[in-house]
């Protein structure tokens, strides 16, 4: 019995909450209905599109971690030719820099 008075309590608060609202605003109340349920449907089709945009990036996600593994070895081969070309002319490169040097001396 406890329970049941107060959800009847809490109704009754709640209700005369409401009217006074009404009455202190001039509000009618099928006009303040109509405006919370676009409210209602306004918040819950921005929750959808959340949801949606995160469903987009989560997969985004999905796609470039599996393209950043897959571009790994291929970058790994890139950097080693860079390695080897550096290597290869770090002979010509030496002796370019010691004309130069010898040129700015002059």
């Amino acid at each position: 019995m406890g329970i049941g008075r107060f959800i009847i309590g809490t109704t009754l608060a709640a209700g005369a909450g409401l009217a006074a609202y009404l009455v202190a605003t001039q509000q009618d109340p099928r006009t303040w209905g109509q405006h919370v349920k676009h409210q209602i449907r306004e918040t819950s089709d921005q929750i959808t599109a959340i949801r949606q945009s995160t469903d987009r990036v989560s997969a985004s996600t999905q796609q470039l971690t599996a393209a950043i593994t897959a571009a790994e070895p291929v970058l790994d081969d890139i950097q080693g030719a860079v390695d080897k070309f550096t290597f290869k002319i770090a002979p010509r490169v030496a002796n370019i820099e010691e004309i130069v040097a010898k040129w700015d001396q002059n």
